[in-house]
């Protein structure tokens, strides 16, 4: 089987499993949230604290399992550091955990949510669970252990919808002990229920551990090679996560004003997130498929030729999900949700972007040279934080969509140029310009056309002509690249 066909194979096992329960929230609980949610504020509330613990997760789990990968991929190396990074995860969760608890009202004022001192307890635990679950995750992965992992990532978000109907709507009489609590924080509840069952469910992987080996040389090896890599980690978070919290704070109103804007930016955030999930799930096989590649063959050339294939794929979503978008916008409540929309084209732009970056950034992991990464990721956040603060009180929430474009832009330049003095790899420059180019002069069309005083219908059917003629153009310019690199 070719390269680029088996990690194909691979990128849609995985889909099943990360991003079919990814859209099953999407399918589920951005709609019900959008219009069961009295109003914008509480939905912004649920992204500002949801966007804070995305940056606590990756510096209390020190990117282990992006260790687990490196060090355990080798015959015979997967239980000891399994173990190596298992326990000191533990101990740091406790310890992060304790340290929240005992402080929780006066970090929930620095939140500006003075009084609700047990949302920072709640996620203190969130948290803590969801970095524990990362390590047997990684393992399952690892180990290709495609449907255990599946019904794992299923399990979670199916029982987490469960809870959230059984404590807004159905509401039976056996959870009468529980508290009147607002909407969005019965949300919160729910979520903390499920990832302790899941972490309950998943302790016959934990158990696989043994103190006895534990390395402390490994150990210090891992945390020196994922030390950047949780610089990177923060940094990407601020990038893909942090646009209410920074609309909190620096969009020019007041608190409320504020957080209820960033409501207005998340949900239709949401939507364009749709084409991060084919990103992610492509990672979730990536990066393991990648070192096991460089443990086995200096072959470079493979990873050109999956960038492209990633882009052309990529190309075909992003203007999927804007063609389409007449009707995926019917995921929120439009009638509170509509302001926000136009940061939709822009965001699909940056996620395409994002993605380009996680093939091209790839060298820097496997040459052990993480340290680039956590350069490349800095001046992103940077980029971040400062076109979000000068520009959000100028136009709006819209200048986080901008932010994140030029933030993705410039790390996928970064990247390819670092990685040709440090690791060379040949990509195909040109063809993914061109590729670029086009989808970005396709979604400006797509974009027109949705504007216009048209039917629904009309509207689908011209983009889908558009994509149409996008996937025409794929086939006479690259059938023949896809027909070898898919045969066998």
């Amino acid at each position: 089987m070719s390269k680029l066909k088996n990690l194909a194979s691979q990128t849609v096992v995985y889909g099943l499993g990360h991003v079919l329960s990814r859209a099953l929230y999407f399918i589920f609980l951005v709609p019900y949230l959008t219009k069961r949610l009295e109003d914008t504020y509480s939905f912004g509330v649920y992204n500002d604290l949801y966007g804070y613990s995305t940056i606590l997760i990756v510096f209390l789990s020190f990117r282990m399992d992006t260790a687990l990968f490196r060090f355990g991929s080798k015959a015979g190396s997967l239980q000891r550091a399994f173990s190596t990074a298992l326990f000191p995860l533990i101990l740091a969760g406790l310890c992060f955990v304790g340290l929240l608890i005992t402080n929780n009202t006066s970090i929930a004022s620095l939140l500006k949510y003075p009084d609700k001192g047990f949302y920072v307890s709640w996620f203190a635990l969130i948290i803590g669970l969801d970095v524990l679950m990362l390590l047997p995750f990684a393992r399952l992965r690892l180990e290709q252990k495609a449907k255990t992992f599946t019904f794992f990532k299923l399990f979670n978000v199916l029982f987490t919808i469960l809870l959230v109907l059984l404590f807004l709507d159905i509401k039976p009489g056996f959870l009468s002990f529980i508290p009147e609590l607002d909407d969005v924080e019965y949300v919160f509840l729910a979520n903390l229920i499920a990832s302790a069952t899941l972490c309950f469910l998943m302790l016959p992987i934990f158990a696989k551990a043994r103190f006895k080996d534990v390395d402390l040389n490994q150990l210090k090896t891992m945390l020196v090679y994922t030390a950047p890599l949780v610089i990177v980690g923060a940094a990407n978070s601020i990038n893909q996560f942090f646009g209410v919290p920074i609309q909190k704070y620096f969009l020019g109103k007041s608190f409320v004003e504020n957080v209820s804007s960033g409501g207005v930016y998340a949900a239709p955030q949401k939507i364009a997130a749709l084409v991060s999930l084919v990103t992610v799930a492509f990672n979730y096989a990536a990066e393991p498929f990648f070192f096991r590649h460089a443990a086995h063959s200096d072959d470079r050339s493979v990873y050109g030729n999956i960038a492209l294939g990633f882009a052309l794929f990529m190309g075909f979503v992003v203007l999927g999900v804007l063609g389409f978008f007449e009707i995926l916008k019917h995921i929120t409540d439009v009638e509170k949700y509509q302001g926000g929309f136009k940061v939709v084209p822009i965001l699909l732009m940056a996620y395409f972007m994002l993605g380009l970056y996680y093939n091209i950034s790839i060298w820097y992991k496997l040459s052990d040279k993480t340290r680039y990464g956590a350069y490349i990721a800095i001046v992103g956040a940077g980029i971040t934080l400062s076109v979000s603060i000068i520009l959000l009180p100028q136009i709006g929430i819209i200048a986080s969509a901008w932010a994140a474009l030029v933030c993705y832009s410039t790390m996928v330049i970064l990247a390819y140029y670092y990685g040709q003095k440090q690791y060379p790899i040949h990509y195909p420059v040109k063809a993914l310009f061109g590729i670029l180019s086009l989808v970005a002069v396709l979604l400006v069309c797509i974009n027109h056309i949705n504007g216009l005083d048209l039917s629904v219908l009309l509207k689908l059917c011209i983009n889908a002509g558009i994509l149409g003629i996008y996937l025409l153009w794929v086939l006479w310019k690259y059938g023949t690249f896809l027909k070898q690199q898919f045969k066998g």
